[in-house]
């Protein structure tokens, strides 16, 4: 993927995809019949990896805050690493001749991550540890606002990729801003105490 993103797509080509892999083409075109395939499979394997460390929201017997670290670590380094970088910026470049490769992109990162979001609120919901009136809009609060803006600092060469330091310090404020938005009421707590009233006045 790396060859795409220095090259573009029209500027690789698969002799030196080969050279950097190894084996034939005739193997390549085996399992890549165009580059078009190749390409696409490229995306989707990259797609794979940053999906690879989410939890199954269904199955996670986590505590809610501890889950939802959890999900936004698995973000931050999916969206961050050199191969989701090297993807965007394929995009990016080429999506006046090839817009389908945003297509493609989409479904195989971003549609994943936020179908798993989703399926996480809908569990937490049905466990009563939250109340959220719509999921899409939760999600994207809260992976987007986690890597949407350094994600595109990265892919344009304008700021590292953060720190673990720094990722801890993101994740907890997100983490943070979630619980006080979504967290259900305790029905059970009791009322705050009425203020107390002001000193009569003596003149």
């Amino acid at each position: 993927m790396q060859r795409f993103s220095t090259h573009g797509y029209v500027g690789t080509s698969m002799d030196m995809v080969v050279s950097d892999v190894g084996g034939s083409k005739a193997t390549l075109y085996r399992y890549f019949p165009t580059k078009d395939a190749l390409v696409a499979g490229l995306i989707e394997r990259v797609g794979e990896t940053v999906g690879a460390d989410m939890i199954d929201p269904t199955s996670s017997t986590a505590p809610l805050e501890d889950e939802l670290v959890a999900i936004g670590q698995a973000a931050c380094h999916g969206v961050w690493s050199q191969s989701a970088v090297a993807v965007l910026r394929l995009c990016l470049g080429e999506f006046n001749r090839f817009p389908e490769l945003a297509e493609t992109v989409w479904e195989a990162g971003p549609a994943r991550t936020y179908a798993n979001f989703r399926a996480f609120i809908a569990e937490r919901q049905r466990r009563g540890e939250i109340a959220v009136d719509d999921p899409q809009i939760a999600a994207e609060q809260f992976i987007g606002g986690l890597v949407g803006h350094q994600q595109l600092k990265v892919a344009f060469g304008m700021g590292e990729t953060p720190t673990q330091a720094g990722v801890d310090a993101r994740v907890a404020h997100a983490v943070r801003w979630f619980m006080l938005q979504y967290r259900a009421s305790d029905t059970t707590e009791q009322p705050p105490a009425p203020a107390p009233s002001p000193p009569a006045r003596v003149d």
